[in-house]
């Protein structure tokens, strides 16, 4: 009976770790994890120092902020283990990838809405709190909702990718192996998009988190940011269309 095959991450990592001169790992991820809460600050304070700052300008300031960070802080990683490709996976989603970007973006659906569901069962107060975190663009400009459209289905799905499943999971996976790295990164990744204060953030946080998760598994199959860009990109195409439509 033969071993099941090592998936591809870990595998890829294993080959990393022995890289003579390698000294990046769970340092550089937790200084990229960093971003997560300067971002959140940044825009908590331009809100409370200017109460007539569009959602659309804060939305664009926090994005900001954690691409700067996370990019910077990468570049040590891909300095010493061959570039970004090699070290952090980075890659952009190809033609073969289409069938597995639809069915991970539908199946990531589903582990939402069963997380929501647990959630709400478990506190039913949180039925009516929103789990998208777009609902402020129905009040905004056209300009203004298109500039978040391509922040979030262009830019932001490369970044957060470059960052959470980057990064983090492999700086992380480097020393405490690929479930707590992921349960860790997912977890900043959710919190990353809560925009409410106290117990209504919780349903975002919760499933923005477990579709982190889900990313998390498929970058580990495929030790590649690609796949999960794509279906990054898409989910968050839906879910737009689905609050400007709604």
């Amino acid at each position: 009976m033969t071993a099941p095959a090592r998936p591809a991450l870990d595998v890829q990592l294993r080959e990393i770790a022995a890289d003579p001169g390698r000294t990046w790992g769970v340092p550089d991820a937790l200084a990229g994890l960093l971003a997560v809460p300067l971002s959140l600050l940044l825009v908590v304070g331009a809100l409370a120092l200017t109460p007539g700052v569009p959602g659309a300008l804060a939305t664009v300031l926090a994005s900001a902020v954690l691409a700067a960070i996370g990019v910077l802080v990468a570049r040590r990683a891909a300095r010493q283990s061959g570039g970004f490709g090699r070290a952090l996976g980075l890659d952009l989603p190809r033609g073969a990838d289409v069938g597995r970007v639809l069915a991970w973006t539908l199946l990531l659906f589903l582990v939402q809405l069963l997380a929501v569901a647990l959630l709400t069962a478990l506190v039913p107060s949180l039925r009516d709190a929103p789990v998208e975190n777009a609902g402020f663009l129905r009040d905004e400009p056209l300009a203004a909702v298109l500039v978040v459209a391509v922040l979030a289905v262009v830019v932001a799905p490369v970044l957060e990718e470059l960052l959470f499943r980057g990064l983090v999971l492999r700086g992380l996976m480097l020393r405490l192996g690929f479930w707590p790295a992921a349960v860790v990164s997912s977890m900043f990744f959710g919190l990353f998009h809560a925009q409410a204060g106290g117990l209504d953030a919780l349903p975002i946080v919760v499933a923005t988190g477990a579709f982190g998760l889900g990313l998390c598994v498929l970058v580990r199959r495929t030790a590649r940011l690609g796949p999960a860009i794509g279906v990054h990109a898409l989910r968050n195409a839906v879910a737009l269309l689905g609050v400007l439509l709604g």
